[in-house]
């Protein structure tokens, strides 16, 4: 039985504002129900890879489980931001910390006697801390040693290795990379919140290409500049992932000509406490500009097993969706193996109002979808979550969503692999069977 949110105490997760919208026609892709939403805030949880499922038919997952360690967590306790250093003790050094400062020409013992730039070699479990200034485009291509770590650090008032030629100014401003590219493994990048990547024409601003890479807090800058309707500078994607155990956590990324961020063909990625946004739909489709088709997606993933994308917020996507479930693995690559599986999505801000949809889940294998906000444009059918073929083992629980949508792109529920409640829609297709604790709001 649907229930009107106007006559319940059901609480939602998240918040929302509402106003009206447009649409027309009937119960399908032309239903003229109208509502638009905002998405204003959202709860925010730990970061596990896998849901241990409902605790009871009808009620939603409350815990889950990271298959790494194999320990329970919660869903509710942390904002997603895995960088660990707030309140964090200063980095001890002994022979094995370096100094970099823009302008500088010494050796990197210290800060009087600083390297200018990250060296060509860095040393396995050393780290690196770098002052403001600007800096070139940089390859970690170190090999690897065992479990031995490279950090590359931004230097900060409370966090700068040696005292011995520190100036505050050094921690003042930004410190300005060109584009990253992590070709070999076992790296941590730390902006702290103080750092900027800037992508060059038709460039990758970061490409994550390796595994066990940790990319922290900060500003991933496609830096797209248009003149007369055409892409004239800045990058096409702002981050691609295709390394395994990969953390990217606490950054801002922003402003590619085509994708935020693309992650393909790879297992236990942590996509958490990151915004993105200002993604500008221009490429080879329309003659915008080089970028290959230029159909935006705030996170497109393809291939992706064992993951989790919580506690994130993705808005202002030109073209495609917020999130995108790569769909051609049946027809262009090797079948049901290249299929997502095993993700976790929760905690999102999903707000995408210039795209048809906000989400489309398709070729996807055990999908947990909890606690998010997924919210667009009231436009007849579209304007929420599109859900394809080949979905299995999809939990769908205490999320606002606008809308749910199947025959978009060939999809149907399936009762045996879609399960779901305690969710808010703002208006019904009729295409979602709704839980018992499912709730469709009034039209605004």
């Amino acid at each position: 039985m649907r229930t009107r949110c106007a006559r319940s105490g059901w609480v939602v997760a998240v918040a929302l504002t509402s106003a009206c919208g447009g649409g027309g026609g009937g119960g399908s892709d032309s239903d003229g129900t109208s509502s638009t939403g905002a998405a204003t805030t959202a709860a925010t949880m730990t970061g596990p890879t896998s849901s241990s499922g409902a605790t009871s038919e009808g009620d939603p997952p409350t815990t889950t489980v990271d298959p790494s360690t194999g320990t329970t967590q919660t869903s509710s306790t942390s904002t997603g931001d895995d960088t660990g250093t707030t309140g964090a003790p200063p980095t001890a050094c002994a022979d094995d910390c370096h100094y970099i400062r823009a302008g500088a020409k010494g050796s990197g013992a210290d800060w009087d006697d600083a390297l200018p730039e990250l060296p060509d070699e860095l040393a396995r479990g050393h780290v690196y801390f770098v002052a403001a200034g600007t800096y070139p485009a940089y390859q970690f291509d170190d090999a690897e040693s065992g479990d031995a770590v490279i950090r590359v650090l931004r230097a900060g008032a409370d966090d700068h290795g040696t005292d011995v030629g520190w100036d505050p100014a050094f921690a003042a401003g930004e410190a300005v990379f060109g584009e990253l590219r992590f070709a070999s493994g076992r790296y941590e990048f730390d902006g702290r919140d103080a750092t900027r990547v800037v992508g060059g024409f038709e460039s990758t601003v970061v490409d994550i290409a390796a595994p066990a890479i940790r990319f922290l807090r900060s500003d991933v800058d496609g830096a797209f500049a248009e003149r007369g309707g055409k892409h004239v500078g800045g990058a096409c994607t702002a981050m691609s992932i295709s390394g395994d155990d990969v953390v990217v956590a606490g950054n801002r990324i922003h402003d590619a000509a085509d994708d935020g961020v693309v992650a393909a063909g790879l297992v236990n990625l942590s996509f958490t406490g990151n915004v993105v946004h200002a993604l500008h739909g221009c490429g080879t489709d329309g003659d915008c500009g080089p970028c290959y088709n230029g159909h935006s997606d705030g996170l497109e993933l393809f291939a992706v097993k064992d993951s989790e994308i919580v506690g994130n917020m993705i808005y202002d996507v030109a073209s495609t969706a917020a999130v995108f479930f790569g769909n051609w693995a049946d027809e262009l690559g090797m079948g049901a193996s290249e299929y997502c599986e095993n993700l976790l999505l929760a905690n999102n801000i999903l707000y995408s109002p210039e795209t048809g949809f906000v989400a489309y889940i398709e070729d996807a294998r055990e999908v947990r979808v909890l606690n998010n906000v997924i919210w667009g444009l009231h436009q007849g059918a579209y304007g929420g979550l599109s859900i394809g073929v080949n979905v299995s083992g999809l939990d769908l629980y205490n999320n606002a969503i606008l809308s749910i949508n199947y025959t978009h792109i060939g999809g149907e529920y399936d009762p045996a692999e879609h399960r779901g409640d305690y969710n808010l829609f703002g208006y019904s297709l009729g295409q979602w069977q709704d839980g018992p604790h499912d709730l469709v709001a009034e039209d605004p």
